[in-house]
């Protein structure tokens, strides 16, 4: 019977509210931070880590503090404090972080698999989390081959006949040139230093450039012909400071681990239900099959379940399971979610 399944809810209650956090609540969390916390005096062990400055600055900020982690500093401070004396934050660039961890500069940090890739780090890190989140999403990140709406190209095969090669803008070169090569495509590949989606076609015959949902590409009259690179968010460490320091490479599972927990927390509600004693087989069988939900002996003939479920699922399934049965159903997010 699935209600043997378990499942372990670190919290019922979103740890964002417990925080109070809200949109550019970093900025608040900074602010608020007493002068003596910004000492630079560290006790103990401690990680450095490379938190992404730009777009993914306050998600990941926010992410952590989900976590327990809370990062204090002012804006124009780039090396924060941390309510976790073992953390030693600092804002970069994410596409010099991982330069920075394979050389062992910093401990650990975060960045998008793209840049890891193209400073061909792959080698020296060890991943510890691919955590699916973007500035405006939880999927990945695609670099995408656009063209001009009226361009001539339909297929990537289409750029093999170009004389001279084919001008390509991008801030992502290296992964470009790779990608084009194995397709035996010889092309002109420009760094970009910002506006790509601008340089078609007066500067570029194409782009190689990041997108979401690709919206932006469209409004600027581009059209996609293909994807170069999907990415994620990775959390990763020095390879070697991972295999020989024992203490780090603890700090860094525990780390890892709590990310994971608050990313799956967001995808996931916890509904919290009563069934008639009558009802509860015709009700279970009502859950989506990955639901996850635990049932017990209630009193007056009814029983008690809490049920673990998508969030896009929970709308479609509360209407049902009131149809057939079931009563005070409430919902509740989730702070932390370890499976």
């Amino acid at each position: 019977m699935r209600g043997s399944h378990t499942f372990c809810l670190f919290s019922l209650i979103s740890i964002t509210t417990q925080l109070g956090l809200e949109q550019n609540s970093f900025i608040a969390i900074r602010n608020e931070c007493p002068i003596e916390l910004f000492s630079g005096k560290s006790v103990g062990n401690t990680l450095t880590i490379g938190i992404p400055k730009g777009s993914l600055e306050e998600s990941t900020i926010s992410l952590f503090a989900k976590a327990g982690f809370r990062f204090y500093g002012s804006e124009r401070l780039l090396w924060l404090t941390s309510n976790d004396p073992e953390l030693k934050p600092v804002l970069l660039r994410p596409q010099e972080i991982p330069m920075y961890v394979a050389n062992g500069r910093l401990d650990c940090g975060l960045a998008g698999w793209d840049w890891i890739v193209e400073n061909g780090c792959n080698g020296q890190i060890r991943q510890l989390a691919d955590l699916c989140y973007s500035k405006r999403s939880f999927r990945a990140v695609r670099w995408v081959l656009a063209v001009a709406d009226d361009s001539p190209f339909q297929k990537v095969s289409d750029l093999k006949s170009v004389k001279p090669p084919i001008r390509i803008s991008t801030e992502l070169c290296k992964v470009t040139e790779n990608w084009l090569s194995e397709r035996g495509i010889i092309a002109d590949v420009r760094f970009s230093w910002g506006a790509t989606e601008a340089k078609v076609p007066h500067f570029a015959d194409a782009i190689v450039d990041c997108t979401e949902t690709g919206s932006s590409l469209r409004a600027n009259g581009l059209r996609i012909i293909d994807t170069v690179i999907e990415s994620t968010t990775q959390f990763f460490a020095n390879k070697e400071i991972y295999k020989t320091d024992d203490w780090k490479r603890t700090k860094l599972d525990g780390i890892a681990l709590l990310l994971k927990s608050c990313l799956a927390a967001e995808r996931k509600v916890s509904l919290h239900l009563q069934v008639p004693d009558a009802d509860a087989d015709a009700v279970t069988a009502l859950l989506p099959v990955d639901a996850n939900y635990t049932m017990w002996d209630g009193k007056n003939g009814f029983k008690l379940m809490e049920v673990l479920i998508d969030k896009e699922e929970a709308r479609d399934i509360i209407p049902v399971l009131a149809r057939n049965g079931a009563r005070k159903i409430s919902i509740a997010s989730l702070g932390m979610l370890y499976e």
